[in-house]
Parts: structure tokens; sequence; C-alpha cells
């Protein structure tokens, strides 16, 4: 299995994983947010990976870049969305997506990296609740879904605000 940056001939295969990932409601709405983000430019600088095996994508995460009112020059994403097709499931891909991508994103420089989702999965790769950033909209689940990762040691302790994501992450129906 390979894990590489995707290319814009990528969208069509990154759609079909993220609507196989999850029930077909739910698949229909997290694929055409990962093509949205794909195409935001409010959510530059973007980083999307996707896991290929046999020459085929069977995952794909998206880091999309946010801002936080009121903090200047803090360099912080937001990992959304993650799916892995559901034959490849349970594992260890999104884990090795995720781990790759806050590599990259620490070698290019970003200092935060925040996640909505269930804190027993994204706790594995060093994400906590219990920070000083505000989400955008109020929370459907409970608070612990509500994420960070310091890339930079205690940039959290000196951050807070709320935070501003993508023009296509900031419809209330993904909170």
């Amino acid at each position: 299995m390979k894990i590489r940056e995707s290319v814009e001939n990528d969208k069509k295969s990154i759609r079909k994983v993220h609507q196989n990932a999850f029930d077909q409601s739910e698949g229909e709405t997290v694929s055409q947010l990962a093509i949205d983000l794909l195409e935001d430019k409010t959510a530059l600088p973007i980083l999307s990976l996707v896991a290929e095996q046999d020459n085929e994508i069977i995952g794909n995460v998206i880091f999309s870049s946010v801002n936080i009112e009121g903090v200047e020059g803090v360099s912080s994403y937001i990992l959304a969305p993650l799916a892995v097709t559901r034959f490849a499931q349970r594992k260890g891909i999104g884990t090795l997506l995720i781990n790759k991508g806050l590599e990259t994103l620490k070698e290019r420089g970003a200092e935060i990296v925040l996640v909505y989702g269930d804190p027993n999965y994204y706790m594995r790769t060093g994400f906590k609740a219990g920070h000083n950033l505000k989400p955008p909209h109020k929370l459907k689940y409970p608070e612990e879904a509500w994420m960070a990762q310091e890339l930079v040691e205690s940039i959290l302790t000196k951050t807070q605000g709320t935070v501003r994501c993508a023009m296509s992450l900031s419809s209330p129906e993904y909170w």
C-alpha cells in the first residue's frame, strides 16, 4: 500500500471511497463535502492524502486550513473528512493516513490540527479534548468529540478563540 498526495484526476475515486465507507445518505453527504473541500479556495492551503493499493484508491483524508478568530500567525488545520473503503476498514489504513498527514503538516509548518469525531478513534493518533479553541457551531455530540493536537509544543496553552473553517465545511449540518 502507498500513501500519496491526491491529484486532480483522483476526485472520482475519492468520491467513491467516501460513498462506500458510510451508509448511503451519509456517504453522499461526506463524499460531496470531500469534493467541495478539494475545490474550495477558502480551504487553502489543503492537504489531501490517498491510500492506494493495487492502483486503486482505498482511503482518503483531507486537512483544510482554518483561522482562529483573534489569533494571527498560528498555522492551523482541521481533519475532515476521513474514509476507508469498507473492505479495507479496521486494518490501520485510517491511522496511517492521519499519521502521514500530521507528519506532512508539521514539516510544512503547521502548529495545530483539529478534528470533530469519535474520541476513541482519534485519541489513538494523539488528539485530545480540553483545549481553548471553540468550534464554529454548536456541537451535536459531546464536547469530547472536539479535539486538537499540537504540532508545536505548548501552542494550545497559548491559543484560544473560535475556529473558522473553509466555506464548504462551515455549514451547521457538519457540526
